[in-house]
Order: structure tokens, then C-alpha cells, then sequence
């Protein structure tokens, strides 16, 4: 099917096949077709909306174009969001990451500049004294150096390149928003994604598990945060060995957590976001800070499968952060970030 019959189908809301959506994208990824195409390609499917099976193939196509990254995946984890909350958190899944790391579970994390919010991954990382975009071959040798990394998307997927002018000028969400986490470079199978809507976290899932997945839990905060959140409960779907379960309502003070008041997980730019986070692994974080983020650490320590169940995870994520090990963590990672960067 060329790329007119594609336009054509969608515009009378016909769903693609999972084939049919992985050799439009393709097409687009070459850069043969003009910006006003890819624009009415993107508009169209977001009019129809966009089945499993499309979004299936537009992983798999994106997945295959992609600059991967060869390294021991094995209880490796990555935690990452879909953004476009609005809630003006501070970079919670970041925070975790080096809780998570501490805690002696790989971390393979994946993400960007910010977009629609005062601080991404890769912004608050440069504030906290690290070099987040690091080339390919380096970002491996960080991995390999330290058990975490950072891998940069537009370092790792160049193809995007071509669809950068139509998403702007169309301005608003497209089925890119859904597939940015899903397509970590170094294959990942163990993920905690948090998700701007409650059904973007169950097709996640079921996305996913189309795609050999080994365990991932997807979340949807009701407070409207793409993490597991300590406001109110989380609608959480879990994906285990391909099969994804119905949605499950987790409230936090199952873990023995206090609510919390949105206002305090509140943050600023990525300066103000940074020091929260010295902050927290530092031991001096407000107690809503800290909840939060270990909260997070536990779910992805428990995807990682190095612990035996939630309890046991939390349990993990707290020491991490008492003993001073994410601290160091971090400070690891910052110096070898910079170590690296030199020595190209």
C-alpha cells in the first residue's frame, strides 16, 4: 500500500493493519515524504484514533530505525513517563533512578529535554552536574562503568529528524507522545511508565505486550501525574511474561504513606528542581519529597525483580537512600558522565 491509499483509508476511518502501520511509518522515517503528508498522516490517525495493532507496528518500525545499544539488559530497569501532566512536579522519576541504582538495580534510562513542562530528565541532569547527552558508544561505557545511564532520544532516534517540522507545526498531542516511552534503545523488558491518561496506561500494556516484555507496570495517578503518586490512588496495569492484567486501584497507604497535598511535590526549573533532588538523597528532603520518590524507587526495584514483592522493594528504595548509596549513586554518575565526555 503506498503512502496516498494510507492517507486515503485513515481519512475514511479505516484502521490500518499492524503491517500496513509499520510501512507508513517507515515511509515517513525515510524522509520522502513532504512535512503537509506526515501532518495529515499524524492528524489523521489522531482523528480516527489509533488501534493497538497501529501503535504495535509504529513501535516495532521505530524500535528497528532506532541506534541500539548492546548491553546486559538482565534486571535492568527504566522509569519514564509520557510528560503532559501539567502538574509541575519536580523530576520525581529522575530522583528515583539513582534510589533505584543505589539499591544495586541497573538502570537503563531513557528520555529528554523538556517540552511541555519547566524541567525534562535530560535539563535537570545537567544541573546536577552530569553530561546527559553522551554519544552512543559512551553511554554504554557509562553503563557498563557505573550500572546506570542516560540515553539521550534524539542521540539515539536521528529519525525523528523528519517528523520534527510537522509535529510542531500541527501543535498538539500525536500518537509520538504515546510511543517515546516504549522505545528504549537498549531494549529494556522491565519498565515502570507513567502515563498522562488512564487509558494511554492500559494500551501502553497491551502494546507492550505485543513485544515480549518481561514485567512492566504502567500508571495513571488520579491526581493526573505520570507516576505512582502520593496525593490519592493510581490506576496501575500490570504486564507479566506477555500477559497484561486488568487495571489495579494502589493507594500508597497500603505501604504505610501519609497523604500528601499536591502543593508540596510542587517544583520549578531545573536548578530548583535539581537542589530538591540533592536535597532528598541527602537526607534532607520534606517528608512528601522523599515519600514520593521512594515510592517510585519501590515500584521499579520491584519490576526489576530483585526483590520478592512490593514490601520488600520499599524496603530497598529506603535503605538506598539512608545509607547515603543513591547519593553516591548520583555523584558516580556525574563523574563519570564528565569523565567520558573528555574523552572523546
Amino acid at each position: 500500500m503506498n503512502f496516498t491509499k494510507v492517507l486515503e483509508k485513515i481519512s475514511l476511518r479505516q484502521d490500518l493493519t499492524r503491517q500496513e502501520a509499520s510501512s507508513a511509518l517507515t515511509e515517513v522515517l525515510t524522509g520522502n515524504i513532504p512535512d503537509s503528508r506526515i501532518a495529515a498522516f499524524l492528524f489523521g490517525m489522531r482523528s480516527k484514533g489509533e488501534t493497538i495493532d497501529e501503535l504495535t507496528g509504529f513501535v516495532e518500525t521505530m524500535r528497528r530505525v532506532c541506534v541500539p545499544m548492546n548491553v546486559d539488559i538482565t534486571s535492568a530497569v527504566d522509569l519514564c513517563g509520557t510528560g503532559g501532566d501539567h502538574s509541575g512536579t519536580f523530576n520525581i522519576s529522575t530522583a528515583a533512578m539513582f534510589v533505584v541504582a543505589g539499591a544495586g538495580v541497573p538502570v537503563l534510562k531513557h528520555g529528554h529535554r523538556s517540552i511541555s513542562s519547566k524541567s525534562g530528565s535530560f535539563d535537570v541532569l545537567e544541573q546536577l552536574g552530569a553530561v546527559p547527552a553522551l554519544q552512543p558508544d559512551l553511554a554504554a561505557s557509562c553503563f557498563e562503568q557505573t550500572g546506570m545511564t542516560f540515553m539521550f532520544a534524539p542521540l539515539f532516534h536521528p529519525a525523528m529528524k523528519h517528523v520534527m517540522t510537522a509535529r510542531r507545526e500541527l501543535g498538539m498531542r500525536t500518537f509520538f507522545n504515546i510511543l517515546g516511552p516504549l522505545l528504549n534503545p537498549a531494549g529494556v523488558k522491565r519498565q515502570i511508565i507513567g502515563a498522562y491518561s488512564r487509558d494511554v496506561a492500559q494500551n501502553m500494556a497491551r502494546i507492550l505486550g505485543n513485544l515480549n516484555s518481561d514485567y512492566v507496570i504502567t500508571v495513571h495517578a488520579h491526581d493526573g501525574l505520570d507516576e505512582v503518586t502520593t496525593t490519592t490512588l493510581s490506576d496501575t496495569f500490570e504486564l507479566k511474561h506477555s500477559v497484561s492484567s486488568d487495571g489495579i486501584r494502589f493507594d500508597p497507604m497500603d505501604l504505610g504513606y501519609e497523604y500528601s497535598n499536591s502543593s508540596a511535590l510542587v517544583g520549578g526549573d531545573a536548578s530548583e528542581n535539581a537542589q530538591i533532588i540533592r536535597n532528598i538523597l541527602s537526607g534532607k528532603g520534606t517528608r512528601e519529597q522523599v515519600d514520593i520518590v521512594e515510592l517510585n524507587a519501590a515500584f521499579a526495584i520491584h519490576v526489576s525483580g530483585k526483590a520478592s514483592g512490593l514490601e520488600e522493594a520499599q524496603s530497598m528504595a529506603r535503605e538506598s537512600l539512608k545509607s547515603g548509596n543513591a547519593l553516591n549513586a548520583l555523584r558516580m554518575f556525574a563523574t563519570a558522565t564528565t569523565d567520558l565526555s573528555k574523552s572523546i
